[in-house]
C-alpha cells in the first residue's frame, strides 16, 4: 500500500519530531526523574492515547477545521498553555519528595499529564494535517487507509522514542536519588520550565 522507502522516511521524520524538546518531553522527564520510569511510561501512554485522537480527527477532517478557524486554534492553544503553566506551578508550590507515589488526582496523574498536554497541543494536530499528507501517494489508491497506517506508524515510533526518554529519566533518577538538594533544584527547574513553556505557547502568534 505504501512504498517501504516512503514509510521508512516518514518513521525517521516522526522519531526526530518526537525528540524535539517540548511539552511531551518535559512531562516525561519530570515524571520519570521525580517518580521513576513507570511514571514516565504512564505519561507515554497518555501521549499515545491523545495521538490516537489526533489521528482520528485528521481522518475525519476535524484538524482541517481547527486550522481554518482562527478562534478555535487560539482556544485550543490557550487551553494547552494554561494546563502546562498550572502543572509547573503545582511543581513549584508542592514539589514531589523522593520516593513519593504519583499523584492520584485526575488532572495531575502522569497519564493525564501526557494525554492533556498532547491533546491540547495544536502543533501536533497541524503535524498530521500538513506533514502526513505529503507521504500519501494517490496513485497507490485508498488514501484513507494510507493515512491511517501512517498515523499508527507515527504513534508507534513516537511512543518508542518517548519510552527511551522515560528510561533515560529513570536512570538519571538513580543518580539523583542520593542528592536531595539537587533533586529539589530539578523540581524547581522543571516547574519553572513548564510555566515558561506555557507562557511561550500562549504568547506565540503563529497561525496554522
Amino acid at each position: 500500500m505504501i512504498d517501504p522507502a516512503v514509510l521508512l522516511a516518514f518513521t525517521l521524520l516522526n522519531m526526530s519530531f518526537a525528540l524535539i524538546p517540548g511539552p511531551d518531553v518535559l512531562c516525561i522527564l519530570s515524571n520519570s526523574v521525580s517518580r521513576g520510569t513507570r511514571a514516565g511510561a504512564l505519561v507515554c501512554a497518555g501521549i499515545a492515547c491523545a495521538a490516537l485522537v489526533h489521528v482520528a480527527a485528521a481522518a475525519l477532517g476535524l484538524t482541517a477545521m481547527l486550522a481554518a478557524v482562527p478562534t478555535a486554534f487560539v482556544a485550543v492553544k490557550l487551553a494547552g498553555a494554561a494546563y502546562l503553566a498550572w502543572l509547573g506551578w503545582q511543581m513549584l508550590r508542592r514539589p514531589a519528595s523522593l520516593g513519593a507515589a504519583p499523584p492520584r488526582s485526575r488532572w495531575t496523574s502522569p497519564f493525564a499529564q501526557g494525554a492533556v498536554s498532547n491533546l491540547f497541543n495544536p502543533k501536533i494536530a497541524i503535524f498530521f494535517l500538513a506533514v502526513l499528507p505529503q507521504f500519501i501517494d494517490p496513485a497507490r489508491g485508498r488514501p484513507g487507509q494510507q493515512a491511517l497506517l501512517l498515523g499508527l506508524v507515527s504513534i508507534v515510533s513516537g511512543t518508542a522514542v518517548n519510552l527511551c526518554t522515560a528510561a533515560l529519566g529513570g536512570r538519571a533518577r538513580r543518580w539523583i536519588v542520593g542528592r536531595p538538594t539537587l533533586f529539589k533544584r530539578f523540581q524547581q527547574l522543571a516547574g519553572g520550565a513548564l510555566v515558561g513553556l506555557g507562557l511561550k505557547v500562549a504568547l506565540e502568534r503563529g497561525r496554522p
